[in-house]
C-alpha cells in the first residue's frame, strides 16, 4: 500500500477512528499509548495514511526480561529481552498482510537494539487464539515457549535469527 507513512506515533496521528475489534487494543491506543511512550514505558510505531495522517495499524515495543525459572532455559536468572506489547490493525485494513509488516519491523528494530545494548529474544504474550497466527500464518520463526491463564508466550531468538541472515 503506497498511500501509507510508517512512523513514530506523536500528537499529529489521528486515532480515533482505529478500530480493530478488540477493545483493550482500542483503548490503548486511545488512552495509554502516547502516554506511556512519553514516559518511556513503550515505543509505538504506526502506519498512518499519507493524506490525513490517520492511524491504520501499531505496534509497541519495550524492553523486559525473562526472569528466574523462565530464564533458566538460557543458563542464567535473567534474560534481556524486546517486548512486543500490542499490535492492532484497523478493521478497515485486515487481510492487507499489515500485521505481517508490522512483525518484520518489530524484528528489524529489535535486531537493531541488541547491537547496541544486550537483547536476546523478540518476545510476545497472545491470547490462546491468536497464537496459531503467528506460529502458522506468520511463519517468521516464532516459538511456542510455554501457555499461562490464558495466553500463550511466543519468541524469536535474535541471536539464531540472525546467524541465519549471514
Amino acid at each position: 500500500m503506497t498511500d501509507l507513512i510508517f512512523k513514530e506515533l506523536d500528537r499529529d496521528v489521528i486515532i480515533e477512528t482505529f478500530n480493530c475489534g478488540d477493545q483493550a487494543i482500542n483503548n490503548f491506543l486511545n488512552n495509554l499509548a502516547l502516554l506511556n511512550q512519553e514516559q518511556k514505558l513503550s515505543k509505538t510505531y504506526t502506519f498512518c495514511l499519507k493524506n490525513s495522517n490517520t492511524i491504520i495499524a501499531f505496534l509497541t515495543l519495550s524492553a523486559s526480561q525473562l526472569n528466574t525459572g523462565d530464564a533458566r532455559i538460557f543458563g542464567i536468572d535473567k534474560v534481556p529481552i524486546v517486548l512486543l506489547g500490542r499490535l492492532g490493525v484497523d478493521n478497515n485494513y485486515k487481510n492487507k498482510k499489515l500485521g505481517v509488516a508490522l512483525i518484520n519491523i518489530a524484528l528489524e528494530k529489535s535486531l537493531e537494539a541488541s547491537k547496541i545494548i544486550a537483547c536476546r529474544l523478540l518476545l510476545v504474550e497472545t491470547t490462546l487464539d491468536i497464537k496459531s497466527y503467528y506460529l502458522e500464518k506468520v511463519n517468521m520463526g516464532f516459538e511456542w515457549f510455554r501457555d499461562r491463564k490464558n495466553t500463550s508466550i511466543l519468541f524469536i531468538d535474535l541471536k539464531k535469527y540472525e546467524e541465519n541472515l549471514q
